[in-house]
């Protein structure tokens, strides 16, 4: 983990703890971590530049008019404007499940939205969405003519000088990067027990909100500019009115008190909450990515900035030092104990629930006795729904050493063997590092007596997936990684080739915040 603090403009403390690898090679103020989720603010910055050009509107324009592909059938949808998906109005979900890594473009995984149920009108309350961003994202790319990762670079990592921050896919060519990490408990995590991970290459759809990296000394200069209304050292690098926008409260993210330090309700602007902290205006966000956990905080009251990154998950600290080094450094009242007691709870909720979930403790009561209704070899094909970007392929495989057969569940990343759990009720394992558990599917029959498809749950409903008549072809195109990309991501790839080396000659042998 590292933590750095600003203090009407001197930096007060920049350290890391622990380990960024398995090696056992120290973490530093300056090793490289995924933001995660604080990639939303950022991207939320970039469109208001665009407005403040007079390419872009925050809510007079429907997105529609620059993303047609979103569309999604509703005369709701038909409306929705920047502000609508960047304040997380949109009724959107949050899961991504059915849009990760896909090899599908953007424009395709928007075309399947329209199967969703999403609501008649827009709510006040805020609904988390990933999908929103990548949405409004698309529309400034569209406008501008250019890719997102671009834009980002030019209108945000540019004139901030942020020459540690970059798109996940360049990290690990850097020297000082973190690994992810996690535990499987509680005390795994506290005697130093670990899982270390991969880098992820890229978030691909929903990149515009989750795909950068940073360390902490760039995200004081960051976070420290957004306070000040676009202000860097006496400059104007941003658009006033445009950062006042993003940190106007535009969706209800909590109306009722729920700890006695915090204001009797909370908002969200274009990618910042905002709070109140013991009679501090505090606006912040966290981030969550398999293995790593991030959080940026400012008071502007006090003129402080406060930012962590933490290459481990669970990991509830991030969430809650920001209010004790608030405490310490602004001489204020001390009445939570927010490291030793507050984040060490959630921490234990947050193992318990991934404990739970890991075994299947939730599951509905399995009837004994209850034989599945067809051969498993039956069960074997391609199953396919137009929401969801990727197909469920399910195959009949030996078991090592055992020469015992079982289903076999592949969706993108996530490969398991299943078990018959009741009649036509089968498990599998979605874990993926450290994100998912044990899940159940549900095979269906048709009329004709023979296997016609299968029902998962995604959003606390049952989706219907039918299985394809003819699969070989389709099996041994979908899953070849020698597939030729479209002319339209392989024009992608190229200008992301481009944007990594002007991010790497820029970065080279320059130093960091001081």
């Amino acid at each position: 983990m590292s933590v750095a603090v600003l203090h009407r403009g001197k930096l007060i403390f920049a350290e890391g703890f622990g380990t960024r690898n398995k090696e056992g090679d120290p973490v530093t103020a300056d090793t490289l971590m995924p933001i995660a989720s604080m990639t939303k603010a950022m991207t939320a910055a970039m469109i208001g530049e665009l407005v403040a050009e007079g390419k872009l509107d925050w809510d007079r324009t429907p997105v529609v008019e620059y993303v047609p592909e979103a569309n999604f059938d509703s005369i709701v949808s038909a409306e929705l404007t920047l502000s609508d998906y960047l304040s997380h109005r949109s009724g959107l979900p949050h899961d991504d499940t059915p849009w990760v890594d896909t090899s599908k473009t953007r424009a395709q995984v928007f075309k399947g939205l329209k199967h969703l149920n999403i609501p008649t009108k827009l709510s006040s309350d805020l609904q988390y969405s990933n999908i929103g961003y990548a949405i409004a994202a698309e529309a400034a790319a569209n406008v501008a003519g250019i890719p997102y990762e671009r834009l980002v670079l030019d209108k945000i990592f540019r004139p901030l000088g942020l020459t540690h921050t970059g798109f996940l896919r360049e990290m690990g060519k850097h020297s000082n990067y973190a690994m992810p990490f996690y535990a499987d408990s509680l005390k795994d995590a506290q005697e130093g027990r670990f899982h270390e991970g991969v880098l992820e290459p890229t978030f691909g759809v929903t990149a515009a909100a989750g795909d950068i990296y940073s360390n902490v000394y760039d995200l004081l200069s960051w976070g420290n500019t957004i306070m000040k209304f676009g202000e860097l050292n006496g400059k104007q690098v941003l658009n006033k009115e445009a950062v006042e926008e993003q940190l106007k409260a535009h969706t209800i993210y909590r109306s009722v008190k729920t700890m006695p330090e915090l204001g009797p309700a909370a908002n969200y602007g274009f990618g910042w909450f905002m709070d109140s902290y013991k009679g501090q205006s505090v606006y912040f966000h966290g981030g969550n990515n398999p293995g790593s956990t991030s959080m940026i905080a400012f008071f502007p009251d006090s003129d402080l900035v406060i930012t962590t990154l933490s290459n481990m998950f669970i990991a509830t600290v991030p969430n809650f030092l920001h209010y004790y080094l608030a405490d310490e450094i602004l001489n204020l009242p001390q009445t939570q104990d927010w490291i030793g007691q507050i984040a060490l709870e959630q921490a234990i909720q947050n193992f318990n629930e991934s404990a739970r979930a890991t075994l299947g403790l939730d599951f509905p009561p399995r009837h004994k006795n209850s034989p599945a209704s067809h051969p498993l070899v039956q069960y074997e094909g391609t199953y396919t729904h137009p929401l969801f970007a990727s197909d469920v392929v399910i195959t009949l495989e030996e078991s090592e050493g055992t020469g015992k057969k079982n289903l076999h569940f592949k969706y993108t990343k996530i490969e398991s063997k299943m078990e018959h759990y009741h009649f036509e009720t089968f498990s599998y394992d979605s874990k993926v590092f450290s994100q998912g558990g044990a899940e159940l599917l549900t095979f269906t029959t048709g009329q004709d007596g023979e296997v016609s498809g299968l029902q998962m749950e995604y959003l606390d409903k049952m989706w219907n997936f039918k299985k394809k008549e003819n699969i070989s072809s389709f099996v041994s195109s979908s899953f070849n990684s020698n597939k030729p990309w479209s002319q339209e991501e392989e024009a992608n790839d190229i200008q992301m080739d481009e944007i990594e080396i002007e991010i790497e000659q820029e970065t080279k042998g320059q130093d960091v915040f001081a």
